[in-house]
């Protein structure tokens, strides 16, 4: 065969493939194509405005932009968290809705933004770009256990080793493995715009404001392909349903999180059939230790930069990090769902931190650049491998009803994790030794706590 029909055979695989993977009769062929689609406008959006954050000035300057940029960049949060949180949880079709309106607000902002991409409008435009940029986030996280119940998962997949009897139970395999595609996709997207918008961004007479506007058609396009997704009607109530309203997991830690009804043969259940009643503290412990992770990431995002910086380090090393940490994070979406099928969510957790911590410590001694390429990819990996081991438990053991106000509040919660890490290196110069040190000593430390606190929980749970 010549090499020109080898190259037709595999194009001609790659689109019957990608005609089957965002396929819109599917459950999850629309969400992906959203969600393709928005990540890669947030990516030309944050290739647009990174250059006058951090590059084009000194690094003295450059410390007060990135403070105030990270303050910027929790406050949608705290938007997203009171107000939107109860209207995702009114009816599964309010979720539609504020991802449609969150790109259209998007489309509509990059516009003005590529207008002013040199005058102070620019800031609170960018602003509400990131609300509707975290409300999509939010709105994506807790539409996913509804899509994902419309899948029919082989049986090999539904499959986890059993546990010992009075373990609690933990997340839903199949749900680790549906936010592992989406994570994947993401990864993907984000590298495929971004190597797109650097192209625009360096192309003489285009610049930032050509990014903007290519953006603006990738959000209006995805617009168009909302409609699409598969979302099933909220179940009217029925006689004899308790009229009460279920009370918020992330305030109230005595009350037993509601088991799914679709699940109630998982393998670690009693023999009797009930089911065994879930740990909202077990839930909380996993934030905990997710809140570290995150703020590990930022944390060592800019502290490695500002490093690099100081030491006039070459370009390439920025590159290789950045390469490093996207490896990671994609190589976790991958494994994580593998790996859920030999150990819980919980223990994870508790190994991410480990390796972090023992990384950490490496790196310390060995003290070099190279070794901290290897830090961001265990970094990159135990944060995105985390990040859908707490998905999971969350829309698995939260009750449905109250699943978008859960994500919003635990969202709000990882992301001042992330700007508090980030605070730290922004505000104090720390050697590269110092700062791997800090790194092991906080993931160390919430791991013996995670590790001992949910064998309290169990204790108390038998």
């Amino acid at each position: 065969m010549s090499l020109v029909a080898t190259i037709k055979d595999h194009l001609y695989r790659l689109v019957s493939w990608l005609k089957i993977y965002f396929d819109r009769n599917s459950p999850l062929g629309p969400m992906r194509r959203v969600h393709f689609l928005s990540t890669v406008g947030d990516t030309f959006t944050t290739v647009a405005l990174a250059g006058s954050l951090f590059f084009s000035i000194s690094p003295n300057a450059a410390r007060s932009k990135i403070t105030l940029y990270l303050l910027l960049t929790v406050a949608p949060f705290g938007i997203v968290a009171p107000f939107l949180g109860p209207i995702l949880d009114r009816n599964r079709g309010s979720r539609r809705f504020l991802i449609s309106m969150s790109l259209i607000v998007r489309c509509v902002l990059m516009f003005f933004m590529a207008r002013d991409i040199k005058s102070l409008l620019l800031f609170p435009e960018a602003f509400t770009v990131l609300v509707a940029s975290k409300t999509y986030l939010v709105a994506k996280a807790a539409l996913i256990p509804d899509l994902a119940k419309q899948i029919d998962f082989k049986p090999e997949v539904q499959k986890s080793r059993r546990w010992k009897s009075g373990q609690n139970q933990s997340g839903n395999p199949n749900l680790v493995a549906v936010n592992s595609g989406i994570s994947l996709l993401a990864a993907v997207s984000g590298f495929f715009g971004g190597a797109i918008a650097a192209g625009i961004l360096k192309t003489p007479h285009l610049g930032s404001p050509w990014v903007l506007r290519v953006g603006l058609v990738i959000f209006a396009f995805g617009v168009t392909q909302v409609r699409h997704l598969h979302i099933k009607p909220s179940r009217p109530r029925r006689e004899g349903d308790n009229p009460q309203k279920p009370s918020d997991p992330t305030t109230d830690p005595n009350r037993n999180l509601r088991l799914p009804d679709d699940q109630n043969s998982q393998s670690d259940e009693p023999s009797d059939g009930t089911a065994r009643p879930r740990s909202p503290q077990s839930v909380l412990l996993a934030a905990a230790a997710m809140s570290v992770l995150r703020g590990s990431v930022g944390f060592f995002t800019f502290f490695i930069a500002f490093n690099l910086r100081r030491t006039h380090a070459p370009a390439y090393y920025f590159a290789l990090i950045l390469a490093a940490s996207a490896v990671g994070s994609a190589t976790a979406t991958a494994l994580t769902p593998k790996i859920r099928r030999l150990m819980q969510e919980e223990i994870l957790l508790i190994t991410g931190l480990v390796f972090e911590a023992v990384l950490g410590v490496v790196g310390a001694a060995i003290n070099n650049r190279q070794i901290e390429v290897l830090l961001a990819l265990i970094i990159g990996f135990v944060a995105s491998s985390g990040k859908l081991a707490f998905d999971s438990l969350v829309q698995y053991n939260v009750d449905p009803l109250l699943q978008g106000r859960a994500f919003a509040r635990f969202e709000t919660r990882f992301q001042l994790s992330w700007v508090a890490g980030g605070l730290i290196p922004t505000i104090v110069v720390l050697p590269i030794g110092a700062g791997d040190l800090t790194l092991a000593f906080t993931a160390i430390v919430a791991a013996t706590s995670f590790a001992s606190g949910r064998n309290a929980v169990k204790n108390i749970t038998r």
